[in-house]
């Protein structure tokens, strides 16, 4: 199986007055339009679309558009990983060739496709961040917005002593070394797409969110040390300083440099 970032690529693009012939993609395409209006022509159907509409190509389907004006965040994400993901969800290794709903307009969904752009255009991201926001998205837009309407999630739990066995692993690794959901998942024995499910609901939050906080309070240690921002970073096994304010400030409410003025 090819890395995460090998199965996905992204653009923000703006169109003027364009038409595109028919034509079709190997992955899946995932489009928020953001400004403008896409007259867009699949197999089956015409559609007006406009602002804060997430579009879906599947895979090989063939579409068109005419004379449209429109500017929109792209995503697409290899069929092999979205096949990946609903096989372990359902425990059904039969499971390909989805076929997502063309229109989604639903916020839930919405949102969890920002995380994504916003993470993977960013490049201040691991394989856990960009892991977590894909299994999440993919799980609810198959779960809601698929024309398998009866597709069936297999119900794997654990019991809170599994869940503070993957806490103790994720306190003892090494906060410079790159930690993965399957290094978690394999030291506690549950599939990486139901630890992210199984995390949350004992601790409230994700395994991801979790790592998040832990460097966050390492680097607020540090900080009060009067360590530079960039060792602080290195040292709290951030990507890079930007990234790190950017966490630290989601979590404290202000950024790293008004700490010692507190």
């Amino acid at each position: 199986m090819k890395n995460i970032e090998q199965q996905l690529s992204f653009i923000n693009n703006k169109f003027k007055n364009i038409t595109l012939d028919k034509h079709f993609h190997e992955e899946y395409s995932f489009s928020l339009i953001y400004k403008g209006e896409h007259l867009y022509e699949n197999e089956k159907n015409r559609f007006n679309l406009g602002l804060g509409t997430l579009q879906v190509v599947n895979p090989y389907e063939l579409h068109s558009t005419k004379n449209s004006s429109w500017s929109y965040l792209n995503v697409m994400i290899n069929s092999e990983l979205i096949n990946e993901i609903a096989k372990n969800l359902t425990q059904d290794s039969s499971i390909k060739n989805i076929l997502f709903n063309p229109i989604i307009n639903d916020k839930e969904a919405i949102k969890l496709f920002n995380f994504i752009f916003n993470l993977i255009s960013s490049k201040n991201y691991n394989d856990i961040d960009i892991e977590t926001y894909i299994i999440q998205f993919i799980e609810y837009i198959l779960k809601y917005h698929t024309n398998k309407k009866l597709l069936s999630f297999t119900n794997i739990t654990c019991t809170k002593e599994t869940i503070n066995k993957a806490i103790e692993f994720m306190n003892e690794y090494d906060k410079k070394v790159e930690i993965s959901l399957s290094d978690i998942a394999l030291e506690v024995g549950i599939t990486k797409y139901h630890l992210i499910k199984e995390f949350k609901k004992h601790i409230g939050i994700t395994p991801n969110q979790y790592l998040q906080i832990k460097k966050v309070n390492l680097s607020k240690d540090l900080i009060k040390k009067n360590i530079p921002l960039s060792h602080v970073a290195f040292e709290s096994g951030f990507t890079d300083q930007s990234y790190m304010i950017k966490v630290f400030k989601r979590y404290y409410g202000y950024t790293p440099s008004k700490l010692n003025s507190l």
